[in-house]
Parts: structure tokens; sequence; C-alpha cells
């Protein structure tokens, strides 16, 4: 892991303080967004979903951007409707909460996020992974933001599409808005990432760490 501090000026006129944390490969174990499409499948779709993910990765290894695939990525959901989902992530969370050595959440962040936690820092998750899929992560820290990627909706459907891939500069350009809206002083904040495609918002950061817990690279979600 490597450890930095590195005030921005220009960026510091807040008066919180925030830690912003990516979420696969810093905080979970797990890709998030690759495991919720499993259990979406279970056993009747499996072979679908893992050839649609095998696809993804394919990808990647071929070159195709981080972005690109975390779009393609939101393809399997659509035309379902986004209650159905989010109750699909409630069950998932259910039964990660029933095996928690299975779903462990990460250390040394983990402990990092607790103590910020008891010293009352704004906690936000930025992460290419979408709401329905971090459920288990917001039941243990009830108060964690989220700066994710957010999918299109035609009424209460999904359509396959998304706003913007949340990776690299997008991560960036997100928590420089969360800090101007929320009046949050980057520079007396904090930062982890697992990823080089992190290093963009942890540099905006005071103090960051980056870990290596996840083989690289990753391939759709951060």
């Amino acid at each position: 892991m490597e450890e930095s501090e590195s005030p921005i000026a220009g960026h510091s006129s807040g008066t919180s303080q925030a830690v912003y944390t990516d979420i696969d490969g810093t905080v979970t174990a797990y890709n998030t967004i690759f495991e919720f499409l499993r259990f979406d499948a279970g056993n009747s779709r499996k072979a679908e979903a893992e050839e649609f993910l095998e696809g993804l990765r394919a990808a990647a290894r071929n070159g195709e951007p981080r972005s690109v695939t975390n779009a393609r990525y939101f393809s399997w959901w659509r035309g379902r409707r986004v209650g159905d989902v989010q109750e699909l992530g409630e069950r998932w969370a259910d039964v990660q909460a029933g095996s928690p050595d299975d779903w462990s959440f990460l250390e040394p962040v983990t402990s990092l996020l607790d103590k910020h936690t008891a010293a009352g820092r704004r906690l936000v998750a930025v992460t290419a992974s979408f709401e329905p899929a971090l459920l288990h992560v917001r039941r243990r820290w009830p108060n964690l933001e989220l700066l994710c990627t957010r999918p299109l909706l035609a009424g209460d459907s999904y359509t396959g599409e998304i706003e913007g891939a949340l990776v690299g500069e997008a991560k960036a350009q997100a928590v420089l808005a969360h800090a101007a809206e929320h009046s949050v002083d980057l520079s007396a904040s904090f930062a982890y990432g697992d990823h080089s495609s992190d290093l963009q918002f942890m540099a905006l950061a005071g103090q960051s760490l980056l870990v290596t817990t996840m083989p690289q690279p990753a391939v759709v979600a951060g």
C-alpha cells in the first residue's frame, strides 16, 4: 500500500472533512456488480451470466476502456423495474449478512472508516457500482453517501444505459462537485482506492492511501 499527503491549492475553501473511498477491492473483497449479477442470475441463468461477464473481461483484456465495459454491464438490467432490482439488492444483502465470512470487508480501510465515523467525518463512496449492489456496504456504514454510476430510466424501468461511467476522471469530477456542494475542505480530507484509475480523485485529498488487494486490471467496477 502507498500513503501520501497531497494538499491541493484552490480546493480547500470548505470547513468540513470527508472520506472519499473506492469500494471494490478497497472496502470489499469482491466485485459488487459482478456478484450482484450472479445473484440475480441464480442457477437458471448461470451459464448466460458467466458468458456475459466473460465478454466484459475479454473486452478489458483487449484494451477496451473501463468506462465502456462499465456501460456495457448495465445492459444486463435493461427493462427491469427499479423497485424489483432494489428488492433484489435487499435480498442479496440479507444473504450476505447471513454468511459474513463469504462477503468480508477489507483491512485496513474497514478500520479506518470506522475511525473516521467515530470522528464525525462524512463517508462518501466513489464507485462505478450502483446502489442496489451496495446495500450490504451501506448497512455496515449507514451514513455512507454514494457517488456511483446512475442507470438511465424509462418510466420505472432501467433502459440498459447510464448517465456516465464513474471511473477515472469522472470520479475526480464527482468528488470536486460533492466537496463544493457540501463545503468540504479537501486538503483536510482523506481518500482510499486500490487501482491506478483511482489516483485522480485520490490526489484531491490531503491524505490518501492506495491499497493493492485485487489483481489488476479491474474490469468494470471500482
